[in-house]
């Protein structure tokens, strides 16, 4: 009878324990934003005007089959599904034509495109050369299977990018991309030599050169964007609730205001804005580059402007709710467990809010904050890296705490958001 009253007394322990524990934890949600994404290096200033130029390599395609060169096949051409001009429209978009797939796209930093070669100190050539074309394989054996020889076919070609100053012919920039890509072929043999003579007959059978030809129409533009544009695309960002099993008004207030935030993010409904809130706030507004200011003009291209207006609200929006995070964050007690809980989560979603806002500054503070609390570092930590990998393609732009002098004067309308 002793023991059972003692199992009965550990089991109701370990209930309201539990019950507890879940009345502190938080309870994670990953949410989508759109982001105005900075690029790896930039266009250097004084160009305010390009030009394109692609080459494909004479070279004939080499075939390697498991290591060894086993002949080759007729270089790379245009045909009519692979179109030169297709390719330069994927490039540069107007604003008149669509790309291939049907959307507008911006012009490169929004610099005007000349059709023509003309040499002027103004005018870069955007040279884009793609070379060194190969079909590869590799073959395995695994044993008790039948047949037991496998391979693994794969294209790959490197592509050249090269800004070149169209007066002085200077190569300005240049980014070589080393394409590998793995294909859908996957041939069966029942012995090596089979096989081997099978790929060097057949190894670009199935729609190979095509899937080669696919990926260098739908990245040539991909890689331009990553290495010398800004991009506005879609990203993922951490936010936390508190449980919803304590009554406590501050974490009701907490969690709704997340709610709306998800709301938001899936396009269901707009946050309502406390304009009050704003108002009463203006110093902490202006410290942590909340301040909305109107520079519409300065985007010209009508996608750019769009994308601008709509980070410009979401600004407003976000300002709304690090506010009200940080004012919860300061009824909070973190000597109490359950609202040390609500005060991590009020500084990570505060982090999130001013990450996605490209302000790894503020975030940074607030992460240091909830490390501070000695509580789910590791989630600290992850929020952390995003936050300082974005940091480190803004600080290409930088030096010393200054924009570089010789940054291109487009990008700087980003710089400044």
């Amino acid at each position: 009878m002793k023991r059972k009253i003692t199992i009965l007394l550990t089991a109701v322990f370990f209930v309201c324990f539990n019950s507890k524990t879940a009345a502190q934890s938080y309870k994670s949600e990953v949410l989508s934003f759109y982001n105005f994404v900075l690029p790896e290096n930039y266009i250097p200033e004084g160009y305010h005007s390009y030009g394109v130029k692609l080459h494909l390599s004479p070279d004939l395609i080499i075939v390697f089959v498991d290591g060894e060169k086993k002949g080759t096949r007729p270089p790379l051409s245009y045909n009519e599904f692979f179109r030169e001009k297709d390719l330069k429209r994927a490039i540069i978009g107007t604003d008149t034509e669509p790309d291939m797939k049907g959307y507008h796209i911006p012009t490169i930093m929004e610099l005007a495109y000349k059709q023509s070669d003309i040499e002027a100190k103004d005018h870069f050539i955007l040279d884009i050369t793609i070379k060194n074309i190969a079909y590869t394989s590799n073959i395995k054996e695994t044993k008790n299977v039948d047949p037991p020889f496998s391979s693994e076919i794969y294209y790959r070609y490197d592509a050249v990018y090269k800004i070149i100053n169209s007066l002085t012919k200077e190569v300005v920039m240049e980014k070589t991309y080393n394409v590998k890509e793995l294909t859908n072929a996957s041939p069966l043999g029942k012995t090596k030599a089979e096989l081997v003579t099978y790929l060097t007959a057949n190894i670009d059978k199935d729609l190979l050169y095509n899937q080669l030809v696919k990926n260098i129409q739908e990245n040539m533009r991909t890689r331009l964007v990553s290495w010398i544009d800004v991009v506005y695309y879609q990203d993922n960002y951490y936010f936390s609730r508190i449980s919803k099993e304590d009554k406590n008004p501050i974490f009701a207030k907490l969690n709704q205001d997340v709610d709306v935030l998800e709301k938001w993010s899936k396009n269901k409904a707009e946050p309502v804005i406390d304009e009050a809130l704003l108002s009463a706030n203006a110093e902490f507004l202006q410290k942590n580059n909340l301040v909305i200011k109107d520079e519409s003009s300065r985007f010209q291209d009508e996608t750019r402007l769009r994308d601008y207006k709509n980070y410009q609200n979401k600004k407003k929006v976000f300002s709304d709710f690090i506010l009200k995070m940080d004012q919860y964050s300061k009824e909070l007690d973190q000597n109490d467990k359950g609202q040390k809980a609500a005060l991590w989560a009020c500084y990570i979603n505060i982090a999130s809010s001013f990450e996605v806002l490209n302000n790894s500054k503020s975030s940074l503070e607030y992460l240091q904050k909830a490390y501070d609390l000695k509580y789910q570092e590791g989630k600290v930590r992850n929020v952390e890296d995003e936050v300082k990998a974005k940091e480190t393609k803004k600080n290409v732009f930088f030096a010393n705490g200054e924009i570089k002098k010789d940054v291109n004067s487009q990008y700087l309308k980003y710089l400044t958001l």
